[in-house]
């Protein structure tokens, strides 16, 4: 069943939020307040969340979702207000407490174990056990039971940490199921998913709302709230400001409600006719036997470039290799028209390569340092005298950077680990500004973050090209990669197997060139 497809009700097709008030709350906010150290996360926020339907929560980074979520599962003790579990207050005493409860959450960010199984990542915590022992026959019936209902072809006896961002996501939500429980609290599930792997997981929360579990579902991706929720509620700097039926509302109306204004859209850039500008980079016959074989393509001079393909194809392994992260068994890249011997990250940006990672908090950021220090960690040498540092200077460099992407924070001296995902993320960009790179490679690059931002770093996209860069663009998202790009490349099982202008391609194309069941 395709997201946005009718539900039905006793045989009676039912839209998103034609039976929300109906149904009775499985869980009830009242009068919520949370703040830190003098500033107020939560203000006197309520909500309703009832049984068999999903409730969309939404809101812009910082709007106060990641702290509701954790005051209903038990992570947070709210300052005020009460929370209620089928009518009766209750004070929940911590995450083990909530799931006893029935409440169940799964996070955006990854608290997985990777030098653990698939089997024993979904079960952590509650191992089947017999006779006092792990029972590993339970464990893997269990896991592959739940595996096989998300649609994942993962075996469950292998190392998760053999495993992308996107199998993690799906061990995670597998991990709520397997706990049970009938409130279900889903932080940016889809985030690291294809589409084909959406549409299943739909199916899998549909079957959840059928048995009469509550759904409280976090999404940037506005499509995704109103095409599966019931009812919505929009948050802005810690206040409800509007809740409302899902059915009707439109994706402008809830970035109105999110933002106090309209937030200009960036999905208007005009495709760049193929050949119109000198390569910056050159990838001829690219080969890592096993993950990808044979990639070759061109990024022009004031080009942006998408790389497409569902989960597994290869497009963040080619990214790496091309940045030297990863080794290669053959290949050769050029960078505006010299060869380069790419080895290692460090090769890559003296040929003017730099990359902006997929995952941000991991492999772009270092959390305990200053939005200073992170910005300034690539370029420390120019910064230097003998053995001093030229603090001034380089004080100076990171304030002008992180201006220009508006970072918001109360001065660059601010540790990253304290921002939001969405000011995060540009600080990692903020990073490669004033380096003028012949190649940027963004590898999902407005993953987990508010509309708002994202027209922000599409507007920092256009300026990069515009000042004579390349850009490749990896992103699970074909709307975003139809919007800012100028010619889409496709990968299949490690292929590239297709490369088309923008303008001239839609989503169901490229998604069969994706999936091989169509145009290449």
């Amino acid at each position: 069943m395709a997201p946005g497809t009718p539900k039905r009700e006793h045989g009676v097709p039912v839209g998103p939020g034609e039976r929300g008030a109906a149904r009775p709350p499985l869980l009830s906010l009242r009068g919520i307040t949370k703040s830190f150290t003098g500033v107020t996360a939560l203000s006197q926020v309520g909500l309703d969340v009832r049984e068999g339907t999903v409730h969309a929560l939404v809101g812009e980074n910082g709007a106060g979702k990641s702290t509701l979520m954790k005051v209903m599962a038990g992570v947070l003790q709210p300052d005020s207000g009460t929370i209620e579990i089928h009518g009766a207050a209750v004070r929940l005493h911590g995450p083990a407490d909530a799931r006893r409860r029935g409440i169940s959450l799964v996070p955006q960010e990854l608290s997985l174990m990777p030098h653990l199984s698939v089997a024993e990542n979904i079960y952590l915590g509650c191992l089947p056990r017999r006779a006092g022992l792990v029972n590993r026959r339970a464990l893997l019936r269990g896991a592959r039971q739940v595996l096989e209902r998300l649609g994942a072809n993962v075996s469950p006896t292998s190392l998760l940490g053999e495993h992308g961002p996107a199998v993690q996501q799906l061990v995670m939500i597998a991990r709520g199921i397997v706990l049970g429980g009938k409130v279900y609290i889903l932080d940016e599930p889809t985030a690291a998913l294809t589409d084909p792997e959406i549409e299943r997981l739909f199916a899998v929360l549909r079957e959840l709302q059928s048995a009469g579990a509550a759904l409280v579902y976090v999404s940037h991706r506005l499509n995704e709230i109103t095409g599966l929720a019931d009812e919505v509620t929009v948050l802005r700097d810690g206040h409800v400001v509007q809740h409302r039926a899902a059915s009707g509302v439109t994706e402008d109306e809830l970035v109105r409600a999110m933002v106090g204004r309209s937030v200009e859209r960036f999905f208007d850039r005009p495709g760049k006719p193929q050949g119109d500008s000198q390569p910056v980079l050159t990838v001829s016959g690219l080969t890592r036997r096993g993950v990808f074989e044979d990639v070759g393509f061109t990024v022009g001079a004031g080009e942006v470039v998408g790389l497409a393909g569902l989960v597994g194809a290869g497009r963040t392994e080619v990214a790496r290799a091309i940045f030297g992260a990863d080794p290669v068994n053959v290949g050769e890249i050029t960078v505006r028209g010299r060869r380069a011997r790419v080895r290692s990250p460090r090769d890559a940006i003296a040929a003017g390569i730099v990359l902006v990672p997929e995952e941000r908090k991991t492999q772009g950021l270092i959390l305990n340092l200053s939005i200073s220090d992170n910005i300034a960690l690539p370029h420390l040498r120019s910064f230097a005298r003998g053995p001093f540092m030229r603090t001034r200077r380089l004080r100076d460099h990171t304030k002008q950077a992180s201006e220009r992407l508006r970072v918001k924070a109360r001065s660059v001296s601010t540790a990253v680990g304290t921002l939001s995902g969405g000011n995060q993320q540009k600080v990692v960009l903020a990073r490669w500004l004033t380096r003028q790179p012949a190649l940027y490679i963004l590898d999902e690059p407005t993953r987990g973050i508010d509309v708002e931002v994202k027209s922000e770093i599409y507007r920092e996209i256009g300026r990069l090209a515009d000042q004579g860069a390349g850009v490749l663009v990896i992103s699970s998202e074909l709307p975003e990669l139809l919007g800012i790009c100028d010619r889409i490349l496709v990968m299949r099982q490690g292929r590239l197997v297709g490369a088309v202008p923008a303008h001239a391609v839609t989503e169901h194309e490229i998604l069969e060139m994706a999936m091989g069941t169509g145009m290449s």
